[in-house]
């Protein structure tokens, strides 16, 4: 079955959205919510929805969403990271940052979690403004080093080591902006840049 990727745009879509970013939240990252941390999943209708630059992407099977990746506009926040980091992406109107992409576990090892990463991607070249895709990922995380480095994104900053809450080992990567190349897998709709 093929994984139909479209942006958040019912109520509906929203709730089971956000849903699927607890759920992973809760069980495959080891830290749980933070509202500090995932304020956006709390306000996803104003975040990714009221914000033509923002966009939630939802990926579903049949009428069931199974995946999610979101872009918003700025980079990361120090602290909690590096201030080099943030010092690097310091030109927040230029930096789409990639984040909650999430897979439920029974749509895993399928390839839809690279499908909606793609997509993402794709949906920040298009707005034109950005110069730079920015993500984070903790490789204590069984899995998200390998899948992150799999993708293409360039590894800007390894914080392993420099943090002092044992549960992260942080990894910062980017994709550089380059011309799109049309997609080859996945279903993203002509809707999704509305």
């Amino acid at each position: 079955m093929e994984l139909r990727i479209d942006p958040v745009t019912t109520p509906d879509d929203v709730d089971q959205a956000r849903a699927v970013i607890r759920r992973s939240m809760e069980d495959d990252q080891s830290y749980g919510y933070r509202f500090d941390w995932h304020w956006d999943v709390e306000h996803l209708r104003e975040v990714y929805l009221d914000n033509p630059r923002n966009v939630m992407l939802i990926g579903r099977l049949g009428g069931t969403i199974v995946a999610t990746a979101g872009i918003r506009v700025g980079g990361p926040d120090s602290p909690p990271h590096h201030p080099a980091i943030a010092a690097r992406y310091a030109d927040r109107h230029h930096v789409a940052q990639l984040l909650r992409v999430v897979t439920v576990p029974q749509a895993r090892r399928r390839g839809f979690a690279r499908q909606m990463v793609d997509a993402a991607v794709d949906w920040a070249r298009q707005d034109g403004g950005y110069r730079v895709i920015y993500l984070h990922t903790n490789a204590a995380v069984p899995g998200a080093e390998a899948f992150w480095r799999s993708t293409g994104a360039d590894l800007v900053q390894d914080d392993r080591g420099w943090e002092t809450d044992t549960r992260f080992e942080t990894l910062h990567f980017e994709f550089p902006l380059r011309p799109s190349v049309p997609a080859t897998s996945g279903t993203l709709t002509s809707s999704a840049r509305a």
